[in-house]
């Protein structure tokens, strides 16, 4: 798995509230091809019809390209801007809005998408609407049955295992103090899986009343179905994002405090890394 998908997931909008989420053993095959790719996914969700299919694929495939000439690059400042703030020393502000900015570029894509991903779901019968909540319902399910099979031991416990795994990959070999940083920092965050299934249901729930309420007026089914699509943090609670926020900023010192211990081994390493992204991300710009 290349190391880009720190940074890119190729994610493109598909249909109703969601969006899909495809990476690959390359991220330049699976970026490239992700019209067709995709068919796969929607199958697991909902049977299209040929003209429904081949307008899904034709918004993925326009997506793509828009995200090519628009975003991309966007994405490739950002990296260099995170390389150089760590190169030196963040602070929790600079990272904070460094990380804040990521978020404007999710929306971006989401608002250019947001217009032929309602016409996509208008076509959809009452059948496919149903298969598709339906789909998504289990995935939901799914998702709490396998967070219920371990306690909140196990699941710090691998959590941690992810985040040693990841600083390893990014710093080489870590030392006491550094797998110290890091321990503590994962002691200190706090779960929000279940606040984010709640905001995950209110969604689903928004979306189902959207799809069956026979009042409503296809202005009013436009014009609801958007703000599902669009208006994220309307279906957050306020717990959930005070906790988000506080996780954000425990994540952001701990970058600061693992930045003091770095060796100029580590840091050589590091910067491999970035420009193994980088290199990816231009590859994905010239593949056109």
């Amino acid at each position: 798995m290349p190391r880009i998908n720190m940074i890119l997931k190729c994610r493109i909008a598909v249909i109703g509230a969601l969006l899909i989420a495809l990476s690959g053993c390359s991220a330049s095959f699976t970026y490239n091809n992700i019209g067709w790719l995709s068919a796969f996914w929607i199958d697991d969700y909902v049977d299209l019809t040929k003209q429904q299919s081949k307008q899904a694929k034709a918004l993925i495939k326009q997506s793509r390209d828009w995200h090519r000439k628009t975003q991309l690059p966007l994405y490739r400042q950002d990296l260099l801007s995170l390389q150089k703030l760590l190169i030196n020393n963040p602070s929790e502000q600079a990272l904070l809005s460094h990380f804040q900015g990521a978020k404007v570029h999710w929306q971006s894509l989401v608002l250019y998408v947001k217009d032929d991903l309602v016409a996509l779901a208008m076509s959809l019968s009452a059948q496919q609407r149903q298969e598709f909540v339906d789909a998504i319902a289990k995935d939901m399910a799914d998702d709490v049955e396998q967070f219920n099979e371990q306690t909140e031991l196990e699941r710090k416990q691998e959590r941690l295992e992810r985040q040693l795994d990841t600083y390893k990959d990014w710093l080489g070999p870590l030392d006491d103090q550094q797998i110290a940083l890091i321990s503590q920092a994962n002691s200190e965050f706090q779960s929000t899986f279940l606040l984010w299934q709640a905001y995950k249901q209110a969604r689903l729930d928004k979306l189902k009343q959207v799809f069956f309420d026979p009042q409503l007026s296809r202005e009013q089914f436009i014009s609801q179905l958007s703000m599902v699509i669009t208006e994220r943090e309307a279906f957050m609670s306020d717990e959930l994002i005070r906790l988000d926020a506080i996780n954000s900023k425990h994540y952001v010192q701990l970058l600061i405090n693992l930045r003091a211990t770095i060796t100029a081994k580590q840091l050589k390493h590091a910067n491999a890394e970035f420009a193994d992204m980088l290199k990816d991300i231009d590859q994905l710009i010239a593949d056109d």
